[in-house]
């Protein structure tokens, strides 16, 4: 089942698992960041396979220092390739015990699979074929810049 909530903190305080499928834009940005984290239920698992900067990595290695966020999975990180010096991915790629086994970093190509490649083109041949036949712009993130 789910429920519908109203605001990113309730959100938050009662999701177990977060997911992330947003595009980036200025109202995207380091959303999940201290006061998200602040308002989650602890326990929390966050997966991020939509775009980096979304996430805000020191908010992110708090809260899982503190508990509030038990794991997390990062397709995507604000910087790619990423900063391999900032303190989280530091402590993963050490190995420290406080991270083990509650973070998996993968190159932003969680997607990849030969039926995602096959449904990558045939959806983009899709798109293209209903804008010339049809002039119609389907998926169209950005059509107030269009002319």
């Amino acid at each position: 089942g789910y429920e519908r909530v109203h605001s990113l903190a309730e959100l938050m305080a009662r999701a177990d698992v977060v997911s992330v499928h947003a595009p980036l834009s200025e109202e995207t940005r380091k959303l999940l960041g201290a006061a998200a984290f602040a308002a989650a239920k602890p326990g929390l698992v966050l997966i991020n396979t939509a775009r980096g900067p979304i996430v805000d990595l020191d908010a992110l290695e708090a809260a899982m220092r503190k508990g509030t966020v038990i794991g997390a999975g990062l397709d995507v990180l604000p910087n790619e390739p990423g900063d391999l010096d900032h303190p989280l991915l530091a402590a993963w790629r050490a190995r420290e015990p406080w991270i083990a086994n509650r973070l998996i970093v993968t190159p932003h190509a969680a997607f990849y699979s030969p039926a995602s490649m096959r449904d990558l083109r045939l959806k983009s041949i899709e798109v293209v074929h209903a804008y010339l036949a049809e002039g119609r712009l389907t998926n169209c993130v950005n059509a107030e810049y269009l002319k």
